[in-house]
């Protein structure tokens, strides 16, 4: 009865979150594909927005109707018990691969490589260091970063376009966003030396229309337009 009443608000759904944000293109790349109409409405995490909507000021934040739901694996739930389950499959072992990806993500990657390594040049680059210092303070997180990226090098089908099985799940869109993150900074030649399947893979994808409109304001896209100042 409680899922019915949910499902009956036709209101279009707002995301509270940032372009630049890997969780927030998750959710929007998701609504994309399943033909949902959303708003995006652009949060810093800790901001006052962010607050209003989220306990711990984190992003994103799905609002729909009166029902906000905040966390990201929680957002996951939401759409596909409400709008559409197209992106979890049916059968067992695809989904336990599919969770196994996402976990590995959330656990591994954002923590040793998204937060090690990547944000950590933003960090550093934002704050004026030259390129020495900063190849000089990511040895050590890319050495702690490497290992990760092997692994799911590991995991990556030989061929296919999907990580798990012959369609679209959401291990697939929670992945993509981050990597797109790690293959547009220097040190991607470093990761895609050891994850050539991965990186094969995040080039197909990049090509998908979820990922082109999801593109503008990513950090890739920053990169992009400084890269022809």
């Amino acid at each position: 009865m409680a899922n019915d009443s949910w499902k009956m608000d036709n209101t279009v759904p707002t995301i509270i979150g940032a372009s630049w944000s890997s969780y927030t293109r998750t959710i929007c790349m998701a609504l994309i594909y399943l033909g949902v109409p959303f708003r995006l409405q652009h949060a810093y995490p800790h901001s006052k927005l962010a607050y209003a909507h989220h306990p711990f000021g984190r992003i994103p934040t799905l609002i729909h109707g009166t029902h906000r739901v905040f966390e990201t694996m929680a957002i996951r739930e939401y759409i596909d018990t409400v709008f559409s389950s197209q992106l979890t499959p049916n059968d067992l072992e695809t989904r336990v691969k599919m969770a196994q990806w996402i976990s590995a993500l959330n656990d591994y990657v954002f923590h040793y490589v998204v937060e090690g390594v990547c944000r950590r040049r933003l960090l550093s680059e934002a704050a004026g260091k030259s390129q020495d210092e900063i190849t000089k303070l990511l040895v050590r997180p890319i050495k702690r970063a490497k290992p990760i990226i092997a692994e799911l090098e590991a995991m990556t089908p030989d061929d296919g376009d999907y990580l798990c099985g012959q369609q679209l799940t959401w291990a697939d869109l929670f992945v993509y966003p981050a990597l797109a993150v790690i293959f547009a900074l220097p040190e991607a030649s470093i990761f895609m030396e050891i994850a050539p399947k991965l990186s094969t893979w995040t080039r197909k994808f990049e090509k998908r229309k979820e990922a082109i409109e999801t593109f503008k304001g990513t950090i890739a896209d920053d990169r992009n337009a400084m890269a022809k100042l």
